[in-house]
C-alpha cells in the first residue's frame, strides 16, 4: 500500500481542524471561522488553515455575536450568518428576530440582484448582437448560490461580464477596423461619427447596419447625432449675428457652427426679427420657420396674442415626428408661446398639465429645480440644433432641451394605463419606447432602463411610480444610477420598494383584495408564481382566525384577475402570479404583511363594531351602494367592496336633487367628523337658508374629502379646521382653513399638481380626494359660475395650514 500524499494528509488535518471548530464553543465570536464552517467541505484547501489561524490570533478572546452577524451579513455571508443563528444561544430573542428578517432580506436583494444582472448581460448582447446562453436552469442555480453567500456568486458573474465583453470588443474590432478610412468630414463624417457613437455604446447592430448601409431598423437614443458641446464663454447673440451678416468678421469658433440648411439660416433670421418686432407675423413667421425646420409641411399659420403679456400662441408639429418619437405625443402638436422684444419671464398658460413650449429674445429657464408644463428653448438651443442635418436628429436634440423640463408626465402620460398605450403591445417596442422616454426626460441609458424593466416586469403602472419616482427623488440625490446592475441595483432603494408597495396595494382595489394578493403571493411558486386558488384561501385561513377570511379570499381573487394582479393559466386549473423583480422581493415578506393586515382587519372590526365610523360612509355618497350602507351599518363588509368598485367607476354628474343648503349639510356632518376626529375643534360659519345648485349627496361627498384631508394633516395633534361659508351673488364661497403644517413640500411651488388624479401622500388608494371635488365641482359649473376649487395662500396668523376656496353657484330662489 502506498503512503498517504502530502496533499490527503494537510486535508486530513484540516477535517480534524474543522470538525474540532464545529464543537469549539469560542466559534460564534469569529466571522472567519463560522465562514469556513459553513462552506462545503470540498471548498477549502490548505491556504484557508494560514488564513485561519491569522484571524484566530489577531482577535484573540473573539468579538460580541452581535457584532460578528452583522459582519458576516455585510459580507455577504448568507449561510455562515445563519449558521450562528442557529446554534448560537448568546443572543437575545429580541436581537435574533431582527437579525433573521434582516439575512432573509438581504438574501432576497442578492437573489434578485443575480437575475438583474443576467438581464443587463442578456440585453447588452441582444444590443451588440452576440450570442448569450439564456439558460433558466443556470439562473436558478447562481440565484440559490446567492442565497448562500454574495463573495462566490459576484465571481462568477463576473467572469461571465468579462467574457461577454471580451467578445464584444472583439466584434466592435472589427466594425472599427472597416470604419476608420470613412472617418472624415463632410456628409461621410458625419455618417461615420453616428457610427462610432453606436460602437461606443455597445449597439453593433445598428452600426453594423448602417456601415453596410442596410435599413437601419427603429431608431434609438444612442443611434442620434448629439448637438455639439457649447462653452460657457461664449456668447450666443454674436453669433447670432455672424448668421445673419455673413459679411462681419467672424471668431474663428464660428467655423463649426454654420447652419446646415436653408431652413437653419431662416429660423435663425426668423428669431433675431423677434428682438425688434412684436407683432403677431414675426411671431407667426417663427413658428412656421421652427416646423419647416422639423420637417412639418409648409402650411399658413397665425399667431393669436396672450392677453396682458407680450407674448402670441402658436403651435409646433414636427417635435413629435418619426417611428421613434410620435408615440410619445400621439397628436404630435403642442402650444409654442412666442415672446417679442418686451417679453420676460413665462406666460400664463393656464392649469393644465399640457406640455407646451416658450421662446423669446429676454426668455430664460426659470432656474428651478422643479418641472413645470412650461419648457424654454433658448437661442443657445437654436444655435446647437441648427448644425444638424438630419431631421430625427433635429426633434430628438430639441426634446433633449425640452423634455428635462417637462414632468415625465409629458412623455409617459398621467396613468398606467396611458403609459400601457404609449409602450404599445410588442416587447420590443415598449422596451425602444421606454428607453426613449428615459433618455430624453431623465438622461439615462440602456442599464438604468434594464433596471426598471427587471424591476417592473414592464408593467406601465409600476413603471410609472419609478419613472415619476427618478424624476422627484425623495432624498433630492439622482437615484437612476443606483438603480443598474453595476450599482448594486433597485433593491438597495428601500423609498422606492416602500412607492411600489403602496401602487401593488392600492391596486388591490380593497382590503380584502389585499388580503386575497397577499396570500397568493405567498403561496405562490418562488420561481413561475403559480398557485392555486384553495392554497391562497388555506394561507389566508392559516395566518387569520377570523371566520370570513377563506370565504372572501376566494371571492376577491376574480377581482384580482380583472385588475391584472393575478392571472389565469391556460388550463383554468391554476393562477400564476406576475412576478416582477419587485414582486419577487416582496414575496419574502408576504405571509408577515398578511399575518399583519389581518390583524388590522380584525382589530377595526372589533373596535368598530357594527361597521366603520359613519364620517367616512360620507365618501360613498354619490354611489348607489351609499343608501345600503347607511340603512344596515351591520352588513358593512356585504356592500364596502361593491362601493369601493362604483367610486373607481365614478360617475361625476350624478343625478338627485338639484340643490342643496351648506348650513344644514354642515350640521349634520359635524357631529359625525366630532366622532372621527376628536382631536380637531371644528369651527363653521355659515348662514341659515342659503341654498347651492348642487346636488346634496355631491356637496356631501365634496365636503367629506376636503374635512378629512385636513383632519388627516393635523393627525397626531390637536388642531382648528374653519369653514366660513359667503354669499357673493351668483357665487357661494366656502373657505376651509386649518392649523396643520399646510401643503407638503413638493406641491407649494405648484399647488395645481394635488389635485391630479395619482396625487397622493397617504397611499392605499386615497389619492384621488382633492382630483374628486373638483371634478365634482367643474361638472356643476353654469354660464355665470365657474364652479371649482382653489388654494388660497394662508393668510391667516393662527390658521397657517392649508386653505382652500370652494366656488358654488348659488340656487335662484
Amino acid at each position: 500500500m502506498s503512503a498517504p500524499s502530502h496533499d490527503s494528509q494537510v486535508r486530513n488535518h484540516l477535517d480534524g481542524a474543522r470538525h474540532l471548530l464545529g464543537t469549539w464553543p469560542g466559534r460564534f465570536r469569529y466571522p472567519e471561522v463560522l465562514a469556513l464552517l459553513a462552506r462545503r467541505q470540498s471548498s477549502y484547501g490548505p491556504e484557508d488553515a494560514v488564513e485561519l489561524a491569522r484571524a484566530v490570533l489577531a482577535r484573540l478572546g473573539g468579538r460580541p455575536v452581535g457584532v460578528v452577524c452583522e459582519e458576516l451579513l455585510e459580507r455577504g455571508e448568507f449561510d455562515a450568518a445563519e449558521y450562528l443563528l442557529a446554534g448560537c444561544g448568546e443572543l437575545r430573542p429580541y436581537d435574533a428576530e431582527r437579525l433573521a428578517r434582516h439575512l432573509e432580506s438581504l438574501r432576497v436583494r442578492a437573489a434578485e440582484l443575480v437575475r438583474q444582472r443576467l438581464g443587463a448581460l442578456a440585453r447588452r448582447a441582444q444590443g451588440a448582437g452576440v450570442a448569450w446562453r439564456d439558460d433558466p436552469a443556470e439562473t436558478e442555480a447562481l440565484v440559490e448560490q446567492a442565497r448562500s453567500g454574495r463573495p462566490r456568486v459576484v465571481a462568477r458573474l463576473d467572469t461571465l461580464a468579462d467574457d461577454l465583453e471580451r467578445r464584444i470588443a472583439d466584434a466592435a474590432g472589427e466594425l472599427s477596423a472597416r470604419l476608420a478610412p470613412m472617418e472624415r468630414t463632410g456628409a461621410a463624417g458625419r455618417a461615420a461619427a453616428r457610427v462610432r457613437a453606436l460602437l461606443d455604446a455597445g449597439e453593433l447592430v445598428a452600426a453594423s447596419a448602417l456601415l453596410n448601409r442596410e435599413p437601419p431598423g427603429a431608431p434609438i437614443p444612442e443611434g442620434m447625432t448629439a448637438p455639439p458641446v457649447w462653452k460657457a464663454e461664449w456668447d450666443p447673440r454674436q453669433f447670432l449675428d455672424c448668421h445673419l451678416n455673413p459679411g462681419r468678421l467672424r471668431p474663428p469658433a464660428f467655423v463649426d457652427w454654420r447652419a446646415a440648411d436653408r431652413e437653419g439660416q431662416e429660423l435663425l433670421a426668423s428669431y433675431g426679427k423677434l428682438e425688434h418686432d412684436p407683432s403677431a407675423g414675426a411671431a407667426a413667421g417663427f413658428a412656421d420657420a421652427l416646423c419647416r425646420f422639423l420637417g412639418a409641411p409648409p402650411g399658413p399659420l397665425t399667431a393669436t396674442p396672450v392677453e396682458h403679456s407680450s407674448f402670441h400662441l402658436a403651435y409646433l408639429d414636427g417635435l413629435f415626428g418619426g417611428p421613434a418619437l410620435s408615440r410619445l405625443h400621439p397628436t404630435g402638436r403642442v402650444d409654442l408661446y412666442v415672446g417679442g422684444p418686451g417679453a420676460v419671464g413665462l406666460p400664463d398658460t393656464g392649469e393644465g398639465e399640457r406640455p407646451c413650449v416658450v421662446v423669446g429674445p429676454k426668455v430664460e429657464p426659470s432656474g428651478y429645480t422643479d418641472r413645470r408644463p412650461t419648457a424654454v428653448l433658448t437661442l443657445r438651443d437654436l444655435l446647437r440644433v441648427v448644425v444638424l442635418t438630419d431631421v430625427p436628429d433635429r426633434a430628438a436634440a430639441l426634446l433633449g432641451v425640452l423634455a428635462p423640463q417637462w414632468p415625465v408626465s409629458a412623455l409617459a402620460g398621467h396613468s398606467g394605463s396611458e403609459l400601457g398605450r404609449i409602450l404599445g403591445g410588442e416587447p420590443d417596442v415598449a422596451w425602444r419606447t421606454l428607453r426613449w422616454i428615459s433618455r430624453l426626460s431623465l438622461g439615462c441609458g440602456p442599464a438604468a432602463v434594464q433596471a426598471m424593466e427587471h424591476c417592473t416586469g414592464m408593467d406601465p403602472y409600476l413603471l410609472l411610480v419609478m419613472l415619476r419616482y427618478a424624476q422627484d427623488p425623495v432624498d433630492g440625490t439622482d437615484p437612476v444610477r443606483r438603480w443598474t446592475a453595476a450599482e448594486g441595483g433597485w433593491q438597495r432603494d428601500e423609498a422606492l420598494t416602500h412607492a411600489l408597495r403602496e401602487e401593488l396595494t392600492a391596486r388591490c382595489g380593497g382590503p380584502a383584495a389585499e388580503v386575497a394578493w397577499w396570500a397568493a403571493l405567498a403561496a405562490s411558486d418562488a420561481v413561475g408564481g403559480q398557485v392555486g386558488r384553495e392554497e391562497a384561501a388555506d394561507m389566508a385561513e392559516a395566518c387569520g382566525a377570523e371566520p370570513w377570511v377563506r370565504e372572501r379570499v376566494l371571492a376577491a381573487v376574480d377581482e384580482l384577475v380583472r385588475r391584472g394582479m393575478l392571472a389565469v393559466v391556460p388550463d383554468g386549473a391554476e393562477l400564476r402570479v406576475p412576478l416582477s423583480g419587485v414582486v419577487r422581493a416582496l414575496r419574502a415578506e408576504a405571509e408577515q404583511q398578511l399575518t399583519v393586515l389581518l390583524g388590522r382587519l380584525a382589530l377595526e372590526r372589533e373596535e368598530g363594531g357594527e361597521g366603520p365610523k359613519a364620517w367616512h360612509l360620507n365618501r360613498y355618497a354619490t354611489v348607489p351602494a351609499y343608501a345600503r350602507l347607511r340603512e344596515t351599518p351591520s352588513a358593512y363588509e356585504e356592500f364596502a367592496e361593491e362601493a369601493r368598485l362604483q367610486l373607481a367607476e365614478e360617475d361625476f354628474t350624478p343625478a338627485g336633487t338639484l340643490d342643496s343648503e351648506p348650513a344644514v349639510l354642515l350640521a349634520s356632518l359635524g357631529p359625525e367628523f366630532a366622532e372621527a376626529h376628536p382631536h380637531v375643534r371644528l369651527d363653521v360659519r355659515c348662514p341659515p337658508g342659503l341654498r347651492v345648485a348642487v346636488p346634496e349627496p355631491v356637496l356631501r361627498a365634496v365636503l367629506y374629502e376636503v374635512m378629512d384631508n385636513a383632519a388627516e394633516a393635523l393627525a397626531g395633534q390637536d388642531g382648528v379646521l374653519q369653514i366660513l361659508v359667503e354669499r357673493e351673488s351668483p357665487e357661494v364661497l366656502v373657505v376651509l382653513r386649518d392649523s396643520g403644517p399646510g401643503l407638503p413640500e413638493r406641491a407649494r411651488s405648484r399647488p395645481a399638481r394635488i389635485f391630479g388624479p395619482t396625487w397622493t401622500t397617504r397611499g392605499d388608494g386615497r389619492g384621488r380626494g382633492l382630483h374628486r371635488v373638483r371634478r365634482f365641482l367643474q361638472s356643476r359649473a353654469t354660464d355665470d359660475v365657474s364652479a371649482d376649487i382653489e388654494v388660497l395662500d394662508p393668510d391667516n396668523r393662527a390658521l397657517t395650514g392649508a386653505a382652500f376656496r370652494l366656488v358654488l353657484p348659488e340656487r335662484d330662489n
